[in-house]
């Protein structure tokens, strides 16, 4: 638009918007011989002309991107405003019932759960105090064991934070997940996991806050971030006579093993022990770098995994939850591909510990990977996530356990019904051996900050894979969430 100062589009775009629904016309004159003519038109959009026959015509669907703009930032610094100060919140409420289809063992199961917090922040300065309450029910079939009940009141993350210029420093439990892929990322070596309910929450919900101090420093193009564990906390598991627990005495398997029947008739008889050691969890550093092709981060970690393998101690008859030390050597990138984000990841482990044939206890390197590709169908609020992951043992060729496992996974989510619905799958189908896993999920989310779901989790497979071990074990859940 020759003749027409720069300084007028500005102008003329926040004049746009104080028209109304329907169609005027709007004229600007400058010191030349030009006009400026800006026209809103309701069914064809902002259309900006001069005196000659060029026209620039913006489209838009009853409101402006601008307009968007300009919301989104008034919603982001009344949200600042709300969370400066002292605060108490609860965050989360959650009650759920699940009845087995196919289990001998187990009828159905009852879970509760209650997540608060105490929070005051200001410019640099944040300090949080949280907690979380569970509660465990497990009904067992006549003529079965007591089944698993248990009501645990524990900490949820609580630290202290410092937030300078460049750099944030946070002191207490926290919950740490490293990686690019979902689920079951490799990198993800030193978080406490929570398996109290084996696989059928999300990876977030299955981590627990973990003492650590972290310090994040942020440059132009990435995040340095190191992190130590001053305090080593395992994983939570399921009482040892709940169904969900990584030793099935009544069958005498073990998870991920290949027991054959004179192991089965071992674990059988054998004790369960899962004391952890006392010391320190370990350290890590994490560089991530944001380039504006390619996403890519390194890591490099020391420490223990939280999850306990058992091996059999024949002078105690003892299953022993065995936690050994490992480096961990990993990366990953995304970038946009194929109509959405690629996300590679690999990590090399170097003391995975493996179960000998002849029983013995040792250890191995190994290669964890894993590819993804997220896509988001429609441009809209729709997910879309697909990935091939696997696991490979080095020098295990006669070993109980898997030593090369490879799996197709992922989860699809989409809203629908005026956004009053939301359906949600996830799966995983095993690609070396039989393993499958189903998880469809119906919700309804018309109530503000509430869901009320059903959800069903399928399970078969051959013996050492997940599908496998438990294949009795599924299920149908109603439950109702609530978070705040």
């Amino acid at each position: 638009m020759a003749g027409v100062s720069p300084l007028l589009i500005p102008v003329t775009l926040l004049a746009a918007l104080a028209l109304p629904n329907h169609a005027q016309e709007l004229i600007i004159e400058d010191d030349s011989e030009e006009e400026l003519v800006i026209e809103d038109d309701a069914e064809q959009g902002l259309v900006i002309e001069d005196d000659g026959d060029e026209a620039l015509v913006i489209g838009d669907d009853e409101e402006s991107d601008l307009e968007d703009t300009v919301s989104n930032y008034d919603e982001y610094e009344d949200s600042e405003e709300e969370e400066t100060g002292l605060r108490l919140n609860l965050e989360q409420l959650r009650a759920e019932y699940g009845h087995f289809l196919d289990s001998d063992t187990a009828r159905y199961q009852l879970y509760g759960q209650a997540r608060f917090s105490l929070e005051w922040q200001n410019e640099t300065w944040e300090l949080k105090i949280g907690g979380r309450l569970d509660s465990f029910h497990e009904q067992p079939e006549e003529g079965q064991l007591d089944g698993w009940h248990d009501t645990e009141l524990d900490y949820d993350e609580t630290y202290i934070r410092y937030k300078s210029g460049d750099g944030i420093l946070t002191l207490g439990a926290q919950k740490i997940i490293w990686g690019r892929i979902d689920e079951f990322p490799p990198t993800d070596k030193l978080s406490t996991q929570d398996l109290r309910r084996g696989a059928l929450d999300e990876l977030d919900e299955r981590r627990l806050a973990s003492l650590a101090v972290r310090y994040e420093h942020f440059f132009d193009v990435g995040k340095l971030d190191l992190v130590y564990y001053p305090r080593f906390r395992e994983a939570q598991l399921a009482g040892t006579d709940s169904v969900w627990h990584s030793v099935n005495r009544r069958q005498g398997t073990i998870f991920g093993l290949d027991t054959p029947a004179m192991v089965e008739q071992v674990v059988r008889q054998a004790d369960i022990r899962e004391k952890a050691p006392d010391t320190e969890g370990g350290i890590g550093i994490r560089f991530n770098r944001l380039g504006d092709q390619v996403d890519y981060a390194l890591t490099l970690q020391r420490g223990i995994n939280t999850l306990p393998y058992f091996a059999y101690n024949p002078s105690t008859n003892t299953l022993e939850g065995r936690y050994p030390r490992t480096t961990v050597v990993a990366a990953d990138m995304g970038f946009e591909a194929l109509g959405g984000t690629l996300k590679l990841e690999a990590a090399w482990n170097s003391d995975t510990p493996v179960t000998r044939n002849d029983g013995r206890f040792d250890t191995v390197a190994s290669v964890a990977w894993g590819v993804a590709l997220e896509l988001f169908p429609g441009d809209g609020d729709a997910r879309l996530n697909l990935q091939l992951v696997g696991n490979r043992l080095q020098d295990a060729d006669d070993v109980l356990d898997r030593d090369n496992s490879s799996a197709f996974n992922g989860s699809f989510e989409a809203p629908f019904g005026e956004d009053n619905w939301r359906v949600k799958f996830r799966f995983n189908i095993g690609l070396d051996k039989k393993d499958l896993y189903l998880n469809p999920e119906l919700a309804y989310i018309g109530w503000s900050d509430q869901e009320v779901y059903l959800a069903g989790h399928g399970f078969d497979g051959d013996k050492a894979t997940a599908g496998g071990f438990y294949e009795d074990n599924s299920l149908l859940n109603l439950g109702w969430r609530a978070n705040f």
